[in-house]
């Protein structure tokens, strides 16, 4: 799965091309936190960061909570935390 997490500063995206540091903190419904890398599919200017998850970071029903933290030469800090749910696979026919 590809998770987007697009930046905003007020009415407008956030240029978050000069980040240093892009991590994607995912925390899991038993409250575990993932910590990974985010990458950028342009240059960052459209302040969109993307992580692809991995075998095991979904590994849990119910609801995920996921937040960026950037390192930029003008901004240090967290983007708002979003959420999402993730279900049981559906039975095979």
């Amino acid at each position: 799965m590809l998770i987007e997490l697009e930046l905003r500063e007020g009415y407008g995206v956030l240029d978050i091309s000069s980040a240093t540091v892009k991590n994607v903190i995912i925390e899991k419904p038993d409250n575990v936190l993932i910590t990974s890398s985010g990458s950028f599919l342009t240059d960052g200017t459209d302040g969109i960061l993307y992580y692809k998850t991995l075998s095991g970071d979904l590994d849990q029903v119910g609801v995920y909570n996921v937040q960026a933290y950037l390192e930029m030469p003008d901004f240090t800090g967290y983007s708002t935390p979003t959420s999402f749910q993730v279900y049981k696979n559906l039975p095979l026919p």
